[in-house]
């Protein structure tokens, strides 16, 4: 089981301020060494302190993580040789609607 698979069962058991404080430390290590985590395992990585920033309510903070995963995933995309057809655009059409749900969030919240 690798680091991944314990932040992935962090976060299905709801340790969210858990999952941010080691995805955080994580994707540290990762910028300061790139070779550390494979592009796939960096995406998972910024889904999860994403996800994990959302819950604690901070949702401009969650959108600005979610378009770096966005980008990540844009990278996954052109390095990898295998594409999946479907798969890769629904997540990402997943990912574009939920940055668009925070910010029209954040945006309904200042207007009030």
């Amino acid at each position: 089981m690798n680091v991944i698979d314990h932040v992935r069962d962090m976060a299905a058991a709801g340790l969210h301020s858990n999952v941010r404080i080691l995805s955080s430390l994580l994707l540290t290590m990762s910028n300061n060494n790139p070779e550390l985590f494979s592009p796939a395992q960096k995406y998972q990585l910024l889904v999860y302190h994403a996800d994990a920033i959302f819950h604690d309510k901070e949702y401009r903070n969650a959108a600005c993580k979610y378009s770096m995963a966005l980008q990540q995933k844009k990278v996954l995309s052109k390095t990898s040789k295998v594409r999946t057809s479907t798969g890769g655009a629904a997540s990402n059409i997943q990912a574009q609607v939920l940055t668009y749900n925070i910010v029209a969030h954040e945006g309904s919240k200042m207007s009030l």
